[in-house]
């Protein structure tokens, strides 16, 4: 399996060489008839982080932290939009929009 890049390193992320101390343990606890049955398998995943998926993680990390973010509020919203229940008002977007050129002009 070809790894997933997301830490722009290239580097084996520390949770392959813990996947790996796990297959070690796991193969020292089983006995000898299961070691001779069971084909031993050291595979090449890995996972790393793009350049891309950290800086957006610190994003998010920004926004919960920021004032004026009303994480009630969001997670209502997020809420009420899984359970369908979220109505758009295309109106007061627009409005919102006209009102936000304005001032910018």
């Amino acid at each position: 399996m070809a790894p997933i890049d997301i830490a722009g390193s290239g580097s084996p992320s520390r949770i392959d060489s813990e996947r790996r101390a796990a297959e070690a343990r796991s193969e020292e606890n089983r006995g000898p008839a299961a070691k001779a049955a069971a084909p031993s398998v050291m595979g090449d995943d890995r996972v790393e982080l793009t350049d891309t998926a950290t800086r957006l993680s610190a994003l998010a990390d920004d926004v919960r932290a920021a004032s004026g973010v009303d994480l009630e509020k969001v997670e209502a919203i997020r809420q009420r939009i899984a359970d369908g229940q979220y109505e758009i008002d295309a109106g007061q977007i627009a409005d919102a929009l006209i009102r936000q050129e304005q001032e910018l002009v």
